[in-house]
């Protein structure tokens, strides 16, 4: 009488089919949402663009700046060895990007805002299209260089 022949909701996995198909309609209303951006002109980035790792597992970055930008800063911007530099008043500095000290015979760049840093070091912050100083966030180059210069 009070029996039923059916199983109950929680054996039958009811919860867990509307949770797939309610998770598989969120997908599909997504994907309609970005197609019809698209054509209006609006391009959402999906997570895959922001993967740091290039395709087959390279380690540039997807992206980066032309050379022609990283040759202006050079040009801005050029290195020299830190001994060169006066290091009585900052004895046993270190690169803020790598955190190593600074060898006597290191390629080093002074930004504009004083802060010091391995050639190397900057050069691959450059890569991922940091424009600012690591440390302080002044322009590299300034406003109007950058402008002539950058092509974001």
């Amino acid at each position: 009488m009070g029996l039923s022949q059916y199983p109950t909701p929680a054996d039958a996995g009811v919860l867990a089919v509307i949770l797939v198909n309610t998770a598989i309609s969120i997908s599909i209303v997504k994907e309609i949402l970005r197609s019809i951006l698209h054509l209006i002109g609006i391009r959402i980035a999906s997570w895959e663009d922001y993967s740091i790792e290039g395709p087959l597992g390279s380690s540039e970055c997807r992206g980066s700046p032309p050379e022609s930008y990283m040759e202006d800063f050079r040009t801005r911007t050029p290195s020299f060895c830190y001994d060169s530099l006066c290091t009585a008043n900052h004895p046993e500095q270190e690169c803020s990007v790598c955190l190593t000290k600074f060898e006597p015979d290191a390629g080093v760049n002074r930004l504009s805002c004083g802060h010091v840093f391995h050639k190397v070091c900057l050069e691959k912050w450059l890569r991922y299209w940091h424009v600012t100083c690591p440390l302080c966030r002044n322009y590299l180059m300034s406003q109007q260089e950058e402008d002539d210069a950058c092509p974001m």
